[in-house]
């Protein structure tokens, strides 16, 4: 499983920061605001756009927290593995770390269940903490 440390700040050429959204594409706040002023997230919008990939891990419509149940985001990092897939010409470079804030209200353990469920593409991309998580998942299976 490839890796990177620290935060995402800059992408290698074909890289593709992905970041957990909210329905209505609000990209105000974490990793949400790092890919609208850094990678081309665009306003209203979620899914890939310029150098990001936004999935929807939470609805601001809904006071209660996780707004979106883990069944929809695990259809969506499916959808994403599959993505990744057709376009070997990239990495995918997912936001979540092992220590991280999820604005979502999934813990990372979570998060990592939910990103450990299908066979990981090998141009997915996860900080070594977050990894380090998915790779412990996986081998209790």
């Amino acid at each position: 499983m490839k890796t990177y440390s620290g935060l995402i700040n800059e992408l290698p050429v074909g890289g593709v920061f992905v970041f957990g959204a909210n329905l209505e594409g609000r990209h105000g706040a974490g990793a949400a605001k790092i890919a609208k002023d850094k990678f081309g997230a665009e306003y209203g919008k979620v899914g890939w756009v310029g150098q990001s990939y936004g999935i929807i891990t939470k609805d601001l419509t809904k006071k209660i927290h996780p707004s979106i149940t883990s069944v929809n985001i695990m259809n969506q990092i499916k959808k994403l593995y599959d993505i990744a897939s057709l376009n070997l010409d990239k990495e995918f470079y997912v936001a979540y770390t092992r220590f991280g804030q999820n604005l979502n209200g999934y813990s990372s353990f979570q998060m990592a269940k939910m990103f450990a469920r299908w066979e990981i593409p090998d141009n997915m991309v996860f900080e070594e903490g977050f990894a380090s998580l998915i790779k412990n998942i996986q081998e209790k299976k």
